[in-house]
């Protein structure tokens, strides 16, 4: 008996130790496991901005290529264009400011002249910032994408109302709002395989 009573003892004494070093190693393998993930991201987005549509490729959003390439295509086309007419326009605007200004109609031609350079030089901008628009949308797209891989976002999510028990009132019940949404973590070994492990998360609103 008295043996029993140690052992019991002993049992209860390194209980939370037992508990804190479960607790502490899921903590770190939740870490590990947040840290491949943002390595993941973080990786996924570098080669989204360095490469037009390197990002959609490593999300393995494929029809989404085309759509960033062709951007890319009509912004870089419409530089060049407007590129090419706004250097046109300036050697005419050279070659009529050093004409004679006495030629009938020279103030009406050097107006327009110089209407013309400001309105391709300006297209020229605006397609510049196209260019960088489509860039940076297309790096967001690849961002986010690498992000919701982790969660899980398809119809299985779902909003339902339940009564659910008052506080100190086993007996009274109130209305109540569960969210229920499912995170899909990679294997800590190899975040790039197709194995997935599904946890749970569940988050109550509640209101009387």
């Amino acid at each position: 008996m008295i043996r029993f009573l140690r052992i019991a003892a002993l049992a209860f004494a390194f209980n939370p130790l037992i508990i804190s070093a479960s607790l502490w190693g899921q903590s770190v393998s939740t870490a590990a496991r947040d840290s491949l993930e943002n390595l993941r991201i973080a990786k996924t987005t570098r080669i989204a901005a360095l490469v037009p549509g390197g990002g959609q490729i490593t999300n393995r959003k494929y029809w989404k290529v085309p759509l960033v390439w062709g951007g890319v295509a009509w912004c870089i086309s419409s530089i060049d264009y407007n590129l090419k007419q706004l250097n046109e326009a300036r050697t005419n605007l050279i070659e009529l400011e050093e004409s004679d200004p006495t030629t009938i109609g020279y103030s009406q031609a050097l107006l327009m002249a110089r209407n013309e350079e400001a309105f391709y030089r300006r297209n020229r901008d605006l397609s510049w910032f196209a260019l960088i628009g489509v860039h940076a949308l297309s790096v967001l797209d690849a961002h986010v994408d690498a992000n919701l891989m982790s969660f899980d976002v398809s119809e299985n999510l779902a909003v339902a109302f339940r009564p659910i028990p008052i506080a100190n009132s086993p007996a009274v019940v109130g209305p109540g709002l569960v969210i229920r949404w499912h995170r899909l973590e990679r294997n800590l070994t190899n975040y790039d395989s197709s194995q997935w492990a599904k946890l749970t998360f569940k988050r109550k609103l509640k209101w009387t």
